[in-house]
């Protein structure tokens, strides 16, 4: 009696082992074989038959034997995934051809390839990457957009560090398509894209955004001095990082909320854990009940009061722009 349980136990592991393994292995050659589409799906379907093969064999007795030759198959597909590595030596599309760098010398810090693109449409469009520097004493904080791009779940973060002047220096962790390459957030689970950080001018983003149909949103973040300057140094240090060795995007581990997570809590390791670091369309409640936003007023309120898609305007200064998104937005530090 007992054996049999034991071999009715087995079997039943080794099915889901041979389906959640073939399901990714079907998804990783769909994503990363350097094939045209009828050879691969070729390829996927002889994968898939084998698997199915291996599934027969695990209900007529023959647990080992099936296991055998699906067993090779599969080590050798985790032996070429292993190839695949990360590169910054791509036709990478123009949005995203330089990743931002930086160096610091005393307080002055200079930004290496800034993105400042005059936007018409997301297919017209003038290119220019900059070269600015910022004096960190005269950094006054940090401000939190959420872009809502697919439902109110999730959102794009990015944060913009704001100086004396009316001067902002805004960062966005992305993932790095090529230029025959679309956004897919399952391809992200599958190194179909690397990892990128830039920076920019606010106009170049915001605008970008609106063109899409994007709803942006804008919160002011209560950081002191010292606190944004850790985490505007944290950036750099981690762009400057990725330069060197670049890595992939990952869609759940590497993305753009996530990233940004990882660097606050390695400058503040008691910063809470929340689920909404996560599905961070919600992550206004989490600012919220960690005091990280204004708080004198409701929270519907402040949510309310951050759309600013609407105040998006061509022909405005830098300073124009910045002061026209956060004027009469809640701001804890005032």
């Amino acid at each position: 009696m007992g054996g049999r349980w034991l071999r009715a136990a087995a079997r039943f592991l080794g099915v889901l082992i041979v389906l959640f393994s073939a399901l990714w292995g079907a998804l990783a050659l769909w994503f990363q074989l350097p094939l045209e589409q009828t050879p691969r799906l070729a390829v996927i379907a002889a994968f898939l038959l084998l698997a199915g093969l291996t599934l027969a064999g695990l209900f007529r007795r023959r647990l080992r034997d099936a296991f055998i030759a699906y067993a090779a198959a599969f080590a050798a597909l985790l032996l070429w995934w292993g190839t695949i590595h990360p590169s910054n030596d791509r036709d990478f599309a123009p949005a995203v051809a330089h990743g931002v760098t930086g160096v610091l010398r005393g307080d002055e810090l200079t930004v290496q390839n800034v993105r400042n693109f005059n936007w018409r449409s997301e297919q017209d469009f003038d290119e220019n990457w900059e070269e600015r520097s910022y004096d960190l004493e005269k950094l006054e904080g940090a401000d939190f957009y959420l872009v809502y791009f697919m439902g109110p779940l999730i959102a794009h973060s990015m944060v913009s560090f704001n100086f004396e002047g009316g001067r902002h220096l805004l960062f966005s962790i992305e993932i790095r398509p090529e230029r025959h390459e679309a956004f897919s957030a399952l391809g992200g689970f599958f190194r179909k894209f690397e990892l990128i950080f830039l920076a920019g001018d606010e106009r170049d983003y915001l605008f970008l955004r609106k063109e899409r149909g994007e709803d942006a949103r804008l919160f002011r973040l209560r950081l002191t001095q010292p606190q944004a300057r850790k985490l505007l140094l944290e950036y750099i240090s981690e762009a400057n990082a990725l330069a060197a060795h670049p890595q992939f995007y990952n869609t759940l581990t590497a993305n753009c909320n996530s990233t940004i997570f990882v660097m606050i809590r390695s400058l503040f390791p008691n910063f809470p854990k929340d689920w909404r670091v996560v599905l961070n369309g919600f992550l206004p409640g989490f600012f919220y009940d960690h005091n990280l936003v204004d708080t004198r007023v409701p929270l519907d309120e402040l949510i309310a009061r951050a759309h600013v898609t609407d105040r998006i305007a061509p022909g405005l200064s830098e300073a124009e722009f910045g002061a026209r998104l956060r004027e009469n937005l809640p701001d804890p530090n005032r």
